[in-house]
């Protein structure tokens, strides 16, 4: 779980812009194909032109790991979906008001009394480093300070992404990276 954890991208609750249906709706879910095809189609346009800012950690992510526009869309997708799972645990952490301290030692006894005696050997806790926790009860109060419900797993990801498709000229192109983003989260976080 820390490992995942530890090497999230920063998230940056900036943007919730959504586009409208053909009747004025908007289109804040995807439950229908139609409303997929349509969000997919406008995002991979949104993002390529708006100017949707990165937060401080975001930029030392980038630059720290040289990375492209292709492994921000890969390293955003796969590591969202594996840790959607222990980030719903640590919010409801976060929402305790739970201090690290304590979490560390929840987990540390928590993976003692689950861990198999051979894994125990083999394997050792994973701790999530202060830091990063910090970092996540910030991303997570930064959320909760936006005071939006979101439903679209790019929302945390939009500045991070929107970098990755402006340097994308091709829509086409566009269209396919943000279909890897979804089908890629969306496989990891069932696994």
């Amino acid at each position: 779980m820390s490992l995942l954890l530890e090497n999230l991208p920063p998230r940056f609750f900036v943007d919730f812009t959504v586009p409208k249906r053909a009747e004025g709706s908007a289109l804040v879910s995807c439950r229908e194909t139609g409303d997929y095809t349509q969000y997919v189609a406008w995002l991979a346009d949104y993002l390529h032109q708006a100017s949707i800012p990165l937060s401080a950690e975001q930029q030392r992510w980038i630059s720290s790991k040289a990375m492209t526009p292709e492994k921000v869309i890969f390293e955003c997708s796969d590591l969202f979906g594996y840790a959607m799972g222990d980030l719903d645990s640590l919010v409801t952490w976060f929402e305790a008001e739970g201090d690290y301290a304590a979490y560390d030692a929840e987990m540390r006894r928590l993976w003692l009394e689950t861990t198999a005696p051979e894994e125990k050997v083999e394997f050792s806790y994973e701790e999530l480093s202060c830091a990063a926790f910090e970092r996540l009860r910030r991303e997570w109060q930064q959320e909760r300070t936006a005071g939006m419900e979101w439903h679209h797993a790019d929302i945390p990801f939009r500045s991070l992404l929107s970098w990755a498709l402006r340097q994308t000229p091709a829509r086409r192109q566009r269209q396919q990276q943000i279909e890897f983003f979804f089908r890629n989260s969306t496989e990891n976080a069932s696994k």
